[in-house]
């Protein structure tokens, strides 16, 4: 199977429950908030990767993103040139993923290349989801349309795995291409936007608990780098860091974490990306 083909395929299913929605919204007098949503989301709309310090140092280094697949058998290859392996690249995979590892490979070997799959989110601002790593890297929104392989899913990927179990006959019916990602986003908050002050949609929309995944199987470069957020408070401990240093009361962790750091800010001003520095709020 295809996941991209399926994600054409559910587009005109999408399209009819979006044209039944906004006539409902009609009919109650509240489309306007509705349209204010909409438009927001067609306007704002990019892919997020959130990423902890050593992933996004790696991703600027290497110039392009790897996910677990590649970068273990890119790593078990290194390794062979100068010594046997002691575990297989499998192995390796599933030490990584731990408790996930067998619903995230039944997920990616039930489609088509899905090894190359790379994960993102739906972000229309804000830090993305940090529970994935403290930085969250904003793709360009023009290079993600050029993609030639783009789908997004209504729930995280694993919510579709019961044990062995894939549940496509759902997954079909909650994906979405480019086209008509804006009436899958409706569709999945119709009831909270609202509830919510349309300065929280962005949270509502791509925060730890709830979310829209991306996938692609295209090549992830640094140059699609738009920009990376991170929050107030991490900006601020970069600073504590270095006055520990300057005072020479710094521990030898956080003098790693320290020169870390300066490494990835140095990395992000010679690849010309923006540093975004914003409230956990996501102003």
């Amino acid at each position: 199977m295809n996941i991209f083909d399926i994600a054409n395929q559910n587009l005109d299913n999408l399209k009819t429950q979006y044209k039944l929605l906004k006539e409902r919204h009609e009919d109650q007098n509240n489309l306007g908030i509705f349209s204010n949503f909409v438009k927001l989301v067609k306007n704002k709309w990019s892919i997020s990767i959130n990423m902890r310090h050593w992933t996004l140092n790696n991703f600027l280094i290497a110039g392009r993103y790897k996910n677990v697949y590649e970068l273990k058998k890119e790593r078990g290859e290194e390794i062979g040139k100068v010594r046997k392996l002691e575990i297989s690249v499998e192995q390796a995979v599933e030490k990584h993923l731990k408790g996930y590892y067998k619903s995230r490979v039944t997920f990616d070997r039930t489609f088509e290349d899905g090894e190359k799959f790379k994960y993102g989110a739906l972000n229309i601002g804000g830090l993305g989801l940090n529970k994935y790593g403290e930085y969250c890297v904003i793709l360009k929104r023009e290079q993600s349309e050029e993609y030639s392989s783009l789908a997004f899913i209504k729930e995280d990927s694993l919510n579709y795995i019961d044990g062995h179990h894939m549940n496509i006959e759902q997954l079909c019916q909650d994906i979405a291409n480019k086209e008509c990602m804006h009436s899958l986003v409706t569709l999945k908050h119709e009831k909270d936007i609202e509830g919510i002050p349309a300065d929280e949609w962005a949270s509502m929309i791509c925060c730890d608990e709830s979310y829209i995944v991306a996938i692609t199987k295209d090549e992830i470069k640094n140059t699609h780098i738009e920009s990376v957020r991170m929050s107030k408070d991490d900006y601020f401990l970069y600073y504590d860091y270095l006055f520990k240093d300057f005072a020479s009361e710094i521990s030898t962790m956080e003098k790693y974490q320290l020169y870390l750091l300066l490494g990835i800010f140095k990395l992000l001003d010679e690849q010309r990306i923006k540093l975004e520095v914003i409230e956990e709020n996501g102003n």
